[in-house]
């Protein structure tokens, strides 16, 4: 009960200091750039699908839904965008217009992901061939579950049971409510959906509902904004649609982020009580960290045990998953460890541990990969501090700076590499 007290009081400070650090409201600019770029090749393949089953004509309202924040701004953004969209004639495009149309839908949806994974401190995305297959489906599905509930959210309301119980004031609440049960359930599904690992049900409900009621009620506050800043936006003139739109997308979209911030928050309550704290390891402990990582692995691969997970690990080592994640980021790229891919990653050891040492663990921990060893490399040339140099150093850990300059000057000078 006690944590639980806790966990409630710091969240909304823990929120309002990563909104203000401006990792979320940057992503969130970012995202508003491709969704300009996307959402008419998103509409126009969304169009061509609902063509097909005769329901193409409903796209109108349903964005007019969406721009409703506008207020008078939104019917003539909406006959802007979807002018767009009937330009577009997508069986006329051709193979390398078709391309590009897919690549432009597609990158928005990475960017998303992107995004999502960050916040939920995921070391890597899915695959190509699984970021594309996913993305397909979801453009070819999405519309058509979005217009269905629609649809029997519009026949529900034009039943004969329906207007007999208009009367009654509950029956209307409910009919109310419904908009913003449906904008739940969308955020819910992509709190899921997006993020590249196992999101449990119910914190990404809990994320849903706060995000849904803070999406309605930002659009009721917006509309309302819109209203009264007539004479502030009549200096953009025929751009204030567009300022507008940008706007409530720009907003829209910090919702969005925040809303999957709290998924992960719920999800793993732990975590709220590790904001503040160093990221970034110094050698010593990246070291002790890389060996009780590796030390778990070991014991459950010599005990014929299956791959640990993370959520593994830290049940094991219990401090902040993104220090554990940036581990076993270091431990993949230096050849130690290998990872399977799903929504639960898994890692296992590349050497075995009969061969695997402490002194081949801190040497790749200092040496680095491949490129920071080349890196290193080229320190060493422009500094004249070679191989024989760093062991000199090591032997005589006492030296001065002062010792160290006068060592340089008594050494002939080094060529300078280009």
């Amino acid at each position: 009960m006690t944590n639980t007290l806790k966990f409630w009081t710091r969240l909304p400070a823990t929120l309002l200091r990563e909104l203000i650090n401006g990792e979320i409201t940057l992503r969130a600019m970012g995202l508003v750039y491709t969704t300009l770029l996307s959402i008419t090749p998103l509409l126009a393949l969304s169009f061509s699908v609902l063509k097909g089953f005769g329901v193409h004509n409903q796209l109108e309202p349903l964005l007019l839904q969406f721009m409703a924040p506008l207020g008078t701004k939104a019917e003539e953004v909406t006959k802007q965008v979807l002018g767009f969209v009937d330009n577009i004639q997508v069986g006329a495009l051709g193979v390398v217009g078709l391309v590009t149309l897919l690549y432009t839908v597609l990158m928005m949806m990475q960017q998303i992901e992107n995004a999502f994974n960050h916040l939920w401190q995921l070391p890597t995305n899915r695959s190509l061939h699984k970021q594309f297959s996913k993305y397909i489906s979801v453009i070819m599905v999405a519309p058509i579950i979005l217009f269905t509930m629609f649809g029997l959210m519009s026949s529900l309301s034009h039943t004969a049971i329906a207007k007999q119980l208009s009367s009654h004031s509950s029956w209307n609440s409910l009919l109310q409510l419904i908009p913003v049960l449906l904008v739940v359930a969308v955020f819910t599904f992509i709190y899921i959906f997006i993020p590249n690992t196992r999101v449990k049900f119910l914190p990404a409900l809990g994320a849903g509902m706060i995000a849904g009621v803070a999406w309605q009620t930002g659009g009721w506050l917006f509309a309302a904004f819109v209203v009264n800043s007539g004479p502030q936006t009549a200096i953009y003139s025929v751009f204030a649609g567009l300022f507008l739109f940008m706007l409530w997308m720009y907003i829209g979209w910090i919702i969005v982020l925040l809303g999957a911030r709290l998924a992960y928050y719920f999800q793993y309550p732990e975590a709220v009580f590790q904001v503040g704290q160093a990221d970034n390891l110094s050698l010593e402990s990246r070291e002790l960290l890389a060996a009780a990582v590796l030390r778990e692995i070991a014991l459950g691969f010599t005990q014929g045990r299956p791959p640990l997970s993370l959520e593994e690990l830290r049940a094991q080592i219990p401090i902040s998953r993104l220090l554990i994640n940036k581990t076993l980021e270091d431990l993949i790229r230096y050849g130690i460890l290998s990872q399977e891919t799903g929504k639960q990653p898994r890692y296992l050891l590349r050497v075995s541990p009969d061969l695997l040492t402490v002194h081949y663990i801190r040497q790749s921990l200092w040496q680095g990969d491949h490129l920071q060893q080349k890196q290193a490399q080229q320190i060493r040339q422009a500094t004249g501090l070679g191989e024989q140099g760093l062991e000199r150093l090591h032997q005589q850990a006492e030296l001065t700076i002062t010792q160290l300059l006068e060592q340089r000057t008594a050494e002939p000078p080094t060529q300078a590499s280009t």
